[in-house]
């Protein structure tokens, strides 16, 4: 039997991924640490951060829940 060509909890990964941007949206936009950088520095970190820390969730989450 072949490989479904999507994954059936693709919604499911694509919530969780703009969940966990605009998380780091917040943070970046309100946390005293980035308040000095430019808005062009600030839209890098978002995005560096929000795909660092969802492909860190996909990991473990693929590691050890979906091992069963």
């Amino acid at each position: 039997m072949s490989e479904p060509l999507v994954n059936e909890y693709a919604l499911h990964w694509a919530i969780g991924f703009l969940i966990v941007y605009l998380l780091v949206q917040l943070l970046v936009s309100k946390h005293p640490f980035f308040q000095a950088w430019s808005p062009v520095r600030k839209s890098l970190a978002v995005k560096v951060v929000a795909l660092l820390g969802f492909s860190g969730a996909y990991l473990l989450i693929n590691t050890f829940a979906l091992q069963q």
